[in-house]
C-alpha cells in the first residue's frame, strides 16, 4: 500500500472544486468535504471514484480506500478520527453512497477564504454560492447540526475586500440588497415576496413560497428552505441563521446571529415551528415546535420541561478555549414564558417553559401546516 501522498498524485487535483457532500442511499447527508487545507486528499478521492451519476459502490470504495495509504491502519486505531474514509470502510456490499459537487470559476475558493486571501473577485463569487444556498454555516449531518466555519470564514473575507459605497442612492455600507440589481424576471423565478421596506442583504438563501414583510431584515449568510416561510413585519433574522421549511416569524421577533467566532454554531431553526410576536430565540428549535409569543430564549437560558420534571440539557460549543452554552427546544414542543424558584435567596428566576405533551397530538400542527395564497 503506497503513501497518501504519493497516491494523490496519481489522481486528478479539484482546484475548481468548492465541496463534496455525502449521501446514503436515503439522502441523509452524512458528509461535507469542504476544499481547504486537510481536506482536500479527501475531496480528490471521493470525486475520482464516482461514477458518472455521482454514485460511489462497494468496488469503487475498495479502490478509494487503498488509495488513502497509511490512515487506513491509522483509522483502525484511532475511531472517528478519520470520518470520511470510515464512510468508505463501512460500506456494505448491497449499499451505496452518493456524491455531491458544488463548483465555482474561481480555482482554489474555499481554500483562499478560508486563509482570508480571497480577492474582491472571489469573495464576489463566494457570495453568488450563499444567494443560491450551495454553500450554508451549518448543515445536520447524521441528526446532528454542524458548524461550517470556512463560511464563516468567506464572510468575514467579504469584508475585508470591500469597502464602504454609496448604496441606492442614500446608504453608506459594504453588502449592496440581494434584489438591487433584480429583474421582474428574477423576482418571479425567485418565488419569494419582498413587501415594500424589507431589508435583505446580499448572500443570503431565500427558498420559493417565502414571504417577507415589511421592515422584516435579512442578515448576510442567512439561509430560509422557504416552502411556507413568513418572515412578519419589523421580524430580523440575523447573519448565518438557519431556517428550516413553513417557518412563521412572528411579528417584531428576532432570532441570535454568528460570525464571530467562526466555529460557533449558528442559530437553527427547523421545519414547521412556528415562532410568536415579539420573541428573542437562539440555539436551536426542534421541528414542530412552537414558541409562545414575548418568549426570550438568550444563549444559556434554563428550560424547564413539565414532562420530565427538569432542565433540556442545552448544548456545549467549543471553539478554541472558549464554551458557549446554547439552548435547545426539542421537536413538537410548546415553549412559553415563565420562572422557577431560584437556588439562591426567595425569589424566582426567568425560564422558558416546555408545557407537557407532544403537539402532534394536537389541532394546533394540523392548523399550521396548512398552505394558502399567501405564500404564492
Amino acid at each position: 500500500m503506497k503513501n497518501f501522498s504519493k497516491n494523490l498524485v496519481s489522481i486528478p487535483k479539484c482546484k475548481f472544486i468548492v465541496l463534496v457532500r455525502v449521501y446514503n442511499e436515503k439522502e441523509d447527508l452524512l458528509s461535507i468535504i469542504p476544499n481547504i487545507e486537510g481536506k482536500q486528499g479527501s475531496v480528490r478521492i471521493f470525486k475520482h471514484i464516482s461514477d458518472a451519476k455521482g454514485y460511489i459502490d462497494f468496488e469503487a470504495a475498495k479502490q478509494g480506500i487503498s488509495l488513502y495509504g497509511e490512515n487506513v491502519e491509522d483509522a483502525k486505531k484511532n475511531p472517528g478520527k478519520h470520518k470520511n474514509l470510515e464512510l468508505l470502510t463501512n460500506l456494505k456490499q448491497s449499499e451505496k453512497l452518493k456524491v455531491s459537487i458544488v463548483e465555482s470559476k474561481c480555482e482554489d475558493l474555499m481554500l483562499k477564504l478560508s486563509e482570508k486571501k480571497g480577492d474582491s473577485s472571489e469573495c464576489r463569487a463566494f457570495i453568488e454560492l450563499l444567494n443560491q444556498g450551495k454553500v450554508r454555516a451549518a448543515e445536520k449531518i447524521k441528526d446532528n447540526w454542524e458548524p461550517q466555519p470556512y463560511v464563516i470564514d468567506g464572510v468575514l473575507n467579504f469584508f475585508s475586500t470591500h469597502d464602504n459605497t454609496i448604496m441606492e442612492d442614500k446608504y453608506w455600507d459594504k453588502i449592496p440588497l440581494k434584489t438591487s440589481n433584480y429583474s421582474e424576471k428574477d423576482f418571479e423565478k425567485g418565488g419569494v415576496r419582498y413587501a415594500p421596506g424589507c431589508i435583505v442583504r446580499d448572500g443570503t438563501y431565500i427558498g420559493p413560497q417565502t414571504v417577507v414583510m415589511n421592515l422584516a431584515f435579512v442578515n448576510i449568510g442567512a439561509y430560509i428552505a422557504g416552502m411556507g416561510c413568513m418572515i412578519d413585519g419589523g421580524a430580523r433574522v440575523a447573519s448565518c441563521a438557519q431556517i428550516g421549511k413553513n417557518v412563521k416569524f412572528g411579528a417584531g421577533s428576532g432570532i441570535e446571529g454568528i460570525l464571530e467566532p467562526a466555529g460557533r454554531l449558528a442559530s437553527i431553526v427547523e421545519d414547521h415551528v412556528k415562532i410568536g410576536a415579539m420573541c428573542e430565540v437562539a440555539g436551536i428549535i426542534g421541528e414542530g415546535s412552537v414558541i409562545a409569543s414575548g418568549v426570550v430564549m438568550a444563549s444559556g437560558k434554563k428550560i424547564f420541561d413539565e414532562d420530565k420534571g427538569d432542565f433540556v440539557d442545552p448544548l456545549e460549543c467549543v471553539v478554541g478555549e472558549k464554551k458557549f452554552i446554547l439552548p435547545v427546544i426539542p421537536p413538537y414542543r410548546l415553549a412559553v414564558g415563565g420562572s422557577i424558584p431560584s437556588k439562591i435567596g426567595n425569589h424566582n428566576t426567568d425560564a422558558v417553559i416546555l408545557k407537557s405533551g407532544d403537539l402532534r397530538d394536537s389541532s394546533t400542527m394540523k392548523h399550521f401546516s396548512k398552505q394558502g395564497i399567501l405564500y404564492e
